[in-house]
C-alpha cells in the first residue's frame, strides 16, 4: 500500500507517512462493504433481464389464469438461477 502525503493547507509543506495498522484495517473493511454491496446489486441486475416486462405482467394480471400462473414460474426460475447471496 503507498504511502500517505498530508498536506498543510496553509503552508502547502507537504509530509510523508506509512498507513497505520488501523488506516489499512479501516480501508480493507470499506473496501469489503463496496465489494459486497457490488456483488449483491449484481444479483439484481441478473434478475432485472431476465424478469418478465412490465407489458407481460398486466397482459397475465389482466387475463388471469394460465397466463399468471406461467408468469409467476418464469418469476420465480429467474429467482432460483439468481439467488441473493
Amino acid at each position: 500500500m503507498a504511502d500517505v502525503i498530508e498536506v498543510n493547507v496553509l503552508t502547502g509543506e507537504e509530509t510523508t507517512r506509512s498507513y497505520t495498522q488501523q488506516e489499512k484495517d479501516n480501508i480493507a473493511a470499506a473496501q469489503a462493504d463496496e465489494k459486497k454491496a457490488f456483488d449483491d446489486s449484481d444479483y439484481k441486475n441478473k434478475r432485472r433481464a431476465h424478469y418478465p416486462t412490465i407489458q407481460e405482467a398486466v397482459h397475465a394480471l389482466l387475463d388471469g389464469g394460465d397466463t399468471l400462473t406461467d408468469l409467476q414460474a418464469k418469476r420465480t426460475a429467474v429467482k432460483e438461477k439468481y439467488k441473493k447471496s
